[in-house]
């Protein structure tokens, strides 16, 4: 695993302009941009194929604790389940409500993989995952013999086939107030779906309509199944979720709720100690004796908002790049061992492993020299050599 510098390509802004990609300029905290143009990480195919490999066993890993809570009924206090969510968890899983994509965050030194956690409910930097960065292996020059670990365009199609019929309406959804790159998102999760033959259209959540029968848009037009970049728990905390039932298809499905939560790392722990893939986490108690470098992180949050260094037990202060948002902190925090990664050139990397339905399809990669990926952290390209 290097991190090199490359020319970077004529007009490649235009470039990013084509395909929707109008977010690559957004506003770092150290002065640039989003989009790292002329950065690059390079991988072995022999990386390249223990990284698959280990997104896909945790995957399996996760699945098989979400069985194991919702046979027992047993959905522990730190997970902060909603009481009204749990028919809607335990109905969509016995159905086989299908996901469409999710994404691990790693932490990786080219040798050790390390799970941080698993984004599985509203992840984002998926355009610039799939297409921006394709299209940047393609047009960079400098490299001989390179490709790249990246299906996610052609996978989520097929994805969209398995889950809905031909000609189905998908209606697809999100904050009002939410930013670009949100928008940038969705609008590019609809075109995967047009392009499953599938109908599509999009609104905001809060012009979602109840006519007393069903969900409609601004057009009355019945919702069959909705794609929601908005989180479950929030849904919960809504008035109109009371309406919610298994009619309601909605993506991702309601038992991805125990994946997005960072308690899910607790079970993994328990159920698989000391696995090699995992980091050593627990639900976070104020009384427990803790020994070394651990973060706090809360269960439901976002973009690496709360989070807080411990050092024997003692609150060291907000790690790097973090910020605090009141509301992540009303619903509790795990503890997670701190890991060391090697910075590369004052740079530290988060690798991103998506998912699409049940199988690694592709990574992407966050970067930035404080301890925490937030939101403005840049994206660099990757490429792997045989």
């Amino acid at each position: 695993m290097k991190r090199k510098i490359l020319s970077p390509r004529t007009d490649w802004q235009l470039e990013h302009q084509k395909i929707g990609f109008d977010y690559f300029n957004l506003p770092s905290l150290d002065g640039s941009i989003y989009w790292s143009e002329g950065i690059a990480y390079e991988f072995t195919l022999k990386q390249i194929e223990q990284l698959e490999d280990a997104a896909n066993e945790l995957h399996q890993m996760c699945l098989a604790v979400t069985s194991d809570l919702i046979q027992r009924g047993n959905y522990p206090d730190y997970f902060q389940i909603p009481v009204a969510a749990i028919a809607q968890i335990e109905q969509s899983w016995r159905q086989n409500a299908p996901m469409l994509y999710g994404r691990f965050d790693f932490a990786y030194d080219g040798r050790n993989i390390k799970m941080l956690e698993y984004n599985a409910d509203t992840p984002t930097g998926l355009l610039e995952a799939s297409v921006a960065q394709w299209l940047w292996i393609e047009q960079v020059s400098g490299i001989p013999n390179r490709d790249q670990f990246n299906s996610i365009h052609e996978d989520l199609i097929k994805r969209w086939k398995t889950i809905l019929p031909r000609g189905s309406h998908v209606h697809f959804a999100a904050c009002q107030e939410a930013g670009r790159e949100d928008w940038g998102n969705l609008e590019y999760l609809m075109d995967t779906a047009f392009q499953a033959h599938l109908q599509v259209s999009e609104l905001s959540m809060e012009n979602i309509g109840w006519n007393g029968q069903s969900f409609v848009d601004l057009n009355n037009r019945p919702i069959q199944n909705l794609f929601k970049l908005y989180p479950w728990e929030w849904i919960w905390e809504e008035s109109f979720s009371q309406y919610l039932s298994p009619q309601s298809n909605w993506i991702e499905p309601c038992w991805k709720m125990l994946l997005s939560n960072k308690a899910i790392l607790v079970e993994l722990w328990k159920r698989y100690p000391n696995h090699p893939l995992l980091v050593e986490t627990h639900h976070f108690d104020p009384q427990q004796k803790l020994s070394g470098k651990w973060v706090k992180k809360p269960i439901l949050a976002r973009e690496g908002a709360n989070i807080r260094v411990l050092q024997d037990g003692q609150d060291q202060g907000a790690a790097s790049g973090s910020f605090y948002f009141d509301d992540y902190d009303k619903y509790g925090y795990v503890v997670q061992k701190w890991v060391e990664t090697p910075l590369f050139s004052g740079q530290l990397p988060t690798l991103g492993l998506w998912m699409v339905g049940h199988q690694c399809a592709g990574m992407s990669i966050r970067e930035d020299c404080y301890d925490i990926i937030g939101n403005d952290a840049h994206f660099a390209a990757h490429y792997f050599v045989e």
